[in-house]
């Protein structure tokens, strides 16, 4: 079985639906900036190494990264958000903690009870339906639209799926950061609601904040009252070029305890 299962993922098409972290790289301009610095060097770390006499000419290097959990490619829990202080029906303030969140009711919970996500996926591409290779900027994708591309692909969402929606925006992550945070097409509410209603596990996005014009009403459709996963920043385009609407996507969030978002690297095989 073992090796059955091997070579059938040896076959499959794999692709890569993170984006790179770097310094000065786009994020949410509520959120602190991403940093990384190398925090050990080979040749300083070596000379104390042979002054201390462990292992004379070995040395090594350290980075230390500091980040929110919301920059670039990142995956959100229903926590992240609240309406009235409520997620799902549920007072969040009495469970927070300045190390996260703690002895949460269900269904509510934090990063370290995530299992590892293997979900079949299904891509809207909406600018190929559209007949467009980017959408307009600022454009509010509809229920109609997501509906449209799915009846012209002859897709199919079931319940605990992930859909992954491509706008075209994630082409400017590293190229443009003022179009990347600023002029990217999202779910207006109506297509929130109608994507909602079809009950997927998790919902991924190629843009930043999801929604237009308002940008968090999709956050609480789909995150608050619904409890839906999210993930965001996504790379969708050699996916879409490839013509790969169905696939199977691997997400495996940080088990971080009490934490209410992870970064993550996701792939789909096809």
């Amino acid at each position: 079985m073992a090796d059955k299962l091997h070579e059938l993922l040896n076959s499959a098409r794999k692709y890569d639906l993170g984006q790179p972290y770097w310094n000065g790289m786009p994020v949410h301009p509520f959120d602190p900036p991403f940093q990384s610095y190398l925090y050990r060097y080979h040749e300083y770390v070596r000379k104390t190494f042979d002054e201390m006499g462990i292992e004379p000419g070995f040395s090594d290097a350290i980075s230390l990264m500091i980040t929110s959990h919301h920059a670039g490619t990142h995956f959100d829990l229903p926590i992240h958000m609240s309406q009235d202080n409520k997620v799902q029906g549920i007072d969040v303030t009495p469970y927070q903690r300045d190390t996260g969140f703690k002895d949460l009711p269900e269904p509510l919970h934090s990063l370290e009870s995530v299992p590892p996500l293997i979900l079949r996926a299904v891509l809207l591409d909406v600018p190929a339906y559209k007949g467009m290779d980017l959408l307009p900027e600022r454009y509010p994708i509809s229920g109609e639209d997501l509906a449209g591309t799915m009846e012209k692909y002859g897709l199919v969402i079931n319940a605990g799926d992930c859909v992954l929606i491509r706008t075209g925006y994630g082409r400017f992550f590293e190229t443009d950061s003022d179009t990347y945070l600023n002029k990217w097409a999202g779910l207006n509410d109506d297509a929130a609601r109608w994507l909602a209603g079809l009950a997927p596990r998790l919902v991924g996005i190629d843009n930043l904040s999801i929604g237009i014009p308002a940008p968090f009403a999709s956050h609480r459709i789909l995150l608050v009252e619904k409890g839906i996963y999210v993930m965001k920043s996504l790379n969708l385009e050699e996916l879409a070029k490839d013509g790969a609407y169905l696939s199977t996507v691997i997400v495996l969030p940080l088990k971080i305890r009490g934490g209410e978002a992870s970064l993550v690297r996701p792939v789909a095989l096809a």
